[in-house]
């Protein structure tokens, strides 16, 4: 159950659209790459996005957290993955308000996020 369960951040789906909506709010993105058979990907979204800093950074007004899901065939964001060079997942991409990359990590810890969404949120 713990494996499966929704979580407590309110995560938006990857799409395109919903993507580029955020880039045109000037919002900073959070970027989570995972799957459900990634075990990695679990332990990162359980040990360290799942903490309360993070839960609550994600709350903010400004930042967006985007779970791009390669369960199934997903190919939308295959391609994300694809466009942005990832060759494997877990990975996280955070995005300042202008969409550029701040921050990239396949292994991260809670201070690197929380800095990482504090430079990104003071881009222009």
């Amino acid at each position: 159950f713990q494996l499966t369960d929704k979580g407590p951040i309110d995560w938006n789906y990857y799409t395109p659209e919903v993507l580029q909506t955020e880039i045109d709010n000037n919002n900073v993105t959070v970027i989570e790459f995972t799957a459900e058979w990634c075990l990695n990907c679990k332990l990162l979204e359980n040990t360290v996005l799942n903490q309360d800093a993070i839960v609550e950074l994600f709350k903010q007004e400004g930042v967006t957290p985007i779970k791009v899901d390669l369960t199934g065939n997903n190919d939308s964001g295959n391609q994300l993955l694809n466009d942005v060079g990832g060759l494997r997942i877990p990975l996280l991409i955070i995005n300042d308000r202008n969409g550029e990359e701040v921050f990239r990590g396949d292994f991260y810890t809670t201070e690197q996020i929380l800095n990482a969404v504090q430079t990104a949120k003071g881009a222009p």
